[in-house]
This record gives C-alpha cells, sequence and structure tokens, in this order.
C-alpha cells in the first residue's frame, strides 16, 4: 500500500474578513500546483482514493488533482485528518483497501503524520505547500512501518 500525502497549494492568508474554513487557493498557487500535478502524473499512475480535508483550500486541491488525473470516483472529505491522530489515516486508508490512496489536507499535521508513519515524533518534515510525500508500506499501512519513497516540492515543477 502507498499513502500519498499532499498539503494545499499557496492560499489566500489568514484575515478577519475569511475564515480561516473558507480561506481559497490564489490564482498562482492553483498555477504552481497544477504544473506540479502534470508532473506527478508521470511517477504515481493513478490513484485508488482521494481523501481530503473539507477546508475550502484543501478541497480546491484536491479537485485539481481529480481533474488532472481523470479521477471518475468522488473525492472523500474527511474532518479526522484536518488536526487528527496519525492513526485516523492509517485506519482510513486500510479501510479503503486500497494500493494509492491520496490524503489532502494541512500543516502542521502533515508534518507529524509523515514523521509518525516513516519513524516517530522525532522527525522534523518541512511540508511545503503543495508538497507531495509518498510513502511505502509491505502491506497494511501501520504506524512507524513506512519507508519514505518521495517528497517533491512544487518547485521542482517550475
Amino acid at each position: 500500500m502507498n499513502i500519498f500525502l499532499i498539503r494545499h497549494g499557496e492560499a489566500e492568508p489568514v484575515s478577519r474578513q475569511v475564515s480561516d474554513y473558507d480561506r481559497r487557493l490564489t490564482e498562482d498557487g492553483k498555477i504552481v500546483l497544477q504544473k506540479a500535478v502534470e508532473g506527478w502524473k508521470k511517477l504515481i499512475g493513478q490513484f485508488d482514493f482521494i481523501v481530503s480535508s473539507p477546508l475550502t483550500r484543501a478541497a480546491e486541491t484536491a479537485e485539481i488533482i481529480k481533474d488532472s488525473f481523470n479521477f471518475k470516483p468522488d473525492i472523500i472529505f474527511d474532518r479526522t485528518i484536518v488536526n487528527g491522530d496519525p492513526k485516523s489515516i492509517v485506519e482510513i486508508a486500510n479501510a479503503l483497501k486500497g494500493n494509492n490512496v491520496a490524503f489532502v489536507g494541512h500543516e502542521p499535521s502533515f508534518s507529524h503524520y509523515t514523521a509518525e508513519l516513516i519513524s516517530g515524533p522525532g522527525a522534523y518534515i518541512n511540508f511545503k505547500k503543495g508538497m507531495i510525500v509518498k510513502i511505502g508500506f509491505e502491506g497494511k499501512a501501520r504506524i512507524g512501518a513506512g519507508y519514505l519513497e518521495f517528497m517533491i516540492p512544487t518547485r521542482t515543477f517550475k
């Protein structure tokens, strides 16, 4: 099984006019992300499932991925990945029983998830906006049992 953690693209800044939940991707964020996603297609092939945070910027990122990959199933929205426990990622991935499960979400959760899935809480991951991380597992996903296959920032595809 492979778990892909994907941080949302560049979003509007925090402000009093827009709630954190409703912050959208910037136009530049969409363009940069689209270029990166086109590059990912050469490495990944296809996702079996896309699970996204319901926050607007993550949902928009998931839609860009879905459209670019010509992914037909619906995106699964799950609030537990916003600030959840890494065990929730494992439980969701294992329940879905896919080979390539993508999760779209936020920091600082995704740095924490990456560290826990590959080693433990002591690792520091600098998870940039629009970055994709691939973590592979022999069989089912388990905390601490994953191996980091790649971390690719969007700047790779500029």
